[in-house]
């Protein structure tokens, strides 16, 4: 006949139980005694100077830091030990506070407000410090098990998110550079139209500069027309200058900003980029500007690289075809949640096939024999950075579509009037 087991000796177990697997855990795990933090705060409430701890600690951090140095670590595993040590253990069983960086204050605050809030537990990514004084990107988790905190302990765990953050980092590097390899692939494609682009206003300068030099040699040097001349010669340096800071500024490898940015400026550079090619291929432009439009928050020259390639591939769709016709449009989609504004770009080309409509935005998937694959993967890329989306349709009356909206960034606009057509 079995007995039941002595009550001693089942707490024992369960004891024994709780630290094998308290140090057996891959990740860092804390025993803290939360109790002095409890007293500080009833004294606080007490005292009436807080009715609302959140308020408080915002207006307070010192105080934090406080709850922070009364928090007391009873026990860390061999991983804390590993993570946050330098290999003895007694130097971490300390208060809490010099494992917390200032800029982290915050974190432990809302920890301390889950708490007393009751919620069952509180998580996120945060920064801690070593004792060695190192910094490093963490994920955070405290539980509050009642029967924990009836008590006045607390289980935390640490996990290291180093490895994460750098490899993050990295691929926010490669894409970054896969978008400049991808500019640079763009100007080399567009190569006629910058040339033609800067011939025109040297060209300029040299005729001015050459009936400048005629009527500075007449008998009498009419002054007023050297004047009109020299004026014109410094109008057309200008507008070079201006077409060299486009090439140079879309050819640049610079990390990105993102500043508030008129869509239809940008709209309007990548026009300029490809007017030769649309004049060269018998391109007839259709542009459809939305008035009063508000800006959107982008790096401009990411957004005209994706006007750009869009526009591109138009074109190239259309070779060939009788009558092309290249749509470029904006407006402001009210929304109820939030305003957007929507880029649209159109062609009347033969279309984007059905099976290709899946992959299109896939890196390296292309229907052109010399294409690298890239250019619709980046422009997604970029786009879902600035919090917006890309697609791509065909158009009812033929030809494909492709859609851009960004969320606008300006309070409410008045209703926008009819759009002004340019042919």
């Amino acid at each position: 006949m079995s007995t039941a087991e002595n009550p001693e000796e089942a707490l024992r177990k369960s004891e024994h139980r709780y630290r094998n697997l308290f140090q057996a855990m891959a990740a860092s795990f804390w025993e803290l005694d939360f109790f002095p933090v409890g007293s500080l705060l009833y004294g606080l409430k007490k005292s009436g100077q807080a009715t609302d701890f959140g308020s408080y600690f915002a207006e307070h951090p010192e105080f934090v830091r406080d709850l922070m140095r009364a928090t007391r670590v009873i026990d860390v595993n061999d991983q804390t030990v590993a993570l946050f040590g330098r290999g003895d253990k007694q130097e971490l069983l300390t208060s809490v506070e010099p494992f917390w960086p200032e800029a982290s204050t915050p974190v432990f605050a809302a920890s301390v407000l889950a708490a007393v809030s009751g919620a069952a537990n509180y998580s996120t990514e945060t920064v801690l410090r070593r004792i060695d004084g190192r910094e490093f990107p963490a994920l955070f988790t405290v539980c509050f098990p009642m029967d924990t905190m009836n008590k006045g302990t607390q289980l935390v765990g640490v996990i290291d998110l180093t490895e994460r953050v750098a490899a993050q980092e990295a691929l926010a590097r490669m894409q970054a550079e896969m978008a400049h390899a991808a500019r640079v692939s763009l100007l080399g494609e567009l190569a006629a139209t910058i040339a033609h682009e800067v011939n025109q206003p040297l060209g300029a300068i040299a005729a001015n500069a050459a009936a400048g030099q005629r009527w500075l040699a007449r008998e009498i040097p009419d002054l007023d027309e050297v004047r009109a001349i020299t004026s014109r010669i410094a109008e057309d340096a200008q507008r070079a200058a201006g077409i060299i800071a486009r090439v140079r500024a879309m050819a640049s490898g610079a990390a990105p900003e993102t500043t508030l940015v008129p869509v239809n400026a940008v709209i309007e550079d990548a026009v300029t980029f490809l007017r030769h090619e649309i004049r060269q291929s018998g391109t007839r432009l259709q542009l459809a500007l939305a008035p009063d439009l508000p800006p959107v928050r982008a790096d401009r020259i990411q957004l005209q690289q994706v006007l750009v390639n869009l526009a591109l591939n138009a074109l190239q769709a259309m070779a060939g075809r009788e009558a092309p016709v290249l749509g470029l449009r904006s407006a402001l989609d009210r929304d109820r949640d939030r305003d957007k504004v929507v880029l649209t770009v159109e062609d009347n080309g033969p279309g984007i096939a059905a099976d290709h409509l899946p992959k299109l935005f896939t890196s390296f998937f292309t229907t052109r024999a010399n294409g690298m694959g890239l250019g619709l993967g980046i422009a997604r890329s970029i786009i879902t950075q600035l919090e917006g989306t890309i697609e791509a349709c065909n158009h009812p009356g033929g030809g494909a579509r492709f859609t851009i909206a960004l969320p606008a960034h300006t309070p409410a606009h008045t209703p926008v009037g009819a759009s002004h057509t340019k042919v």
